[in-house]
């Protein structure tokens, strides 16, 4: 299959333990993507790759949202001023806190419904609906 794509670009990073891959591939048809490739070493039982594919009409929108993530990583912030608006931010969820969150997530309440009641982030709340295999 390796001929199936045609690598135009290609740019390796290290970074500690990890290695970032930005690759700019070209498919048959003439359609251009972007393969972002992570690597990092486990425990010296080898290495686990994730790749991410980004297609040549989505790159707009991921740049945006690559964008303004690299932003707030920027920024400074604290938990205390978060708490000013999400009571709970970055507090460890409850057993009890959990079974609500499966029984009103299943009588379809909205993620920003259940950030409102639980005074979480809303991130906070997809990334437990997440784990919880709800989502």
């Amino acid at each position: 299959m390796a001929t199936d794509r045609r690598e135009l670009f290609s740019e390796r990073v290290p970074a500690g333990s990890r290695s970032y891959a930005f690759d700019v591939k070209e498919s048959r048809e003439g359609k251009k993507y972007l393969v972002i490739t992570e690597w990092r070493e486990v425990g010296g039982r080898g290495s686990h790759r994730h790749t991410v594919m980004v297609f040549e009409e989505h790159v707009p929108v991921f740049r945006t949202g690559l964008e303004k993530a690299v932003a707030f990583l920027g920024k400074k912030y604290d938990v205390a001023s978060l708490r000013g608006k999400y009571a709970h931010a970055y507090e460890k969820w409850s057993d009890e806190e959990d079974a609500r969150l499966r029984t009103e997530y299943r009588q379809g309440k909205t993620i920003d419904d259940l950030a409102a009641s639980f005074q979480r982030q809303p991130t906070a709340v997809r990334s437990r609906l997440q784990k919880l295999a709800l989502l």
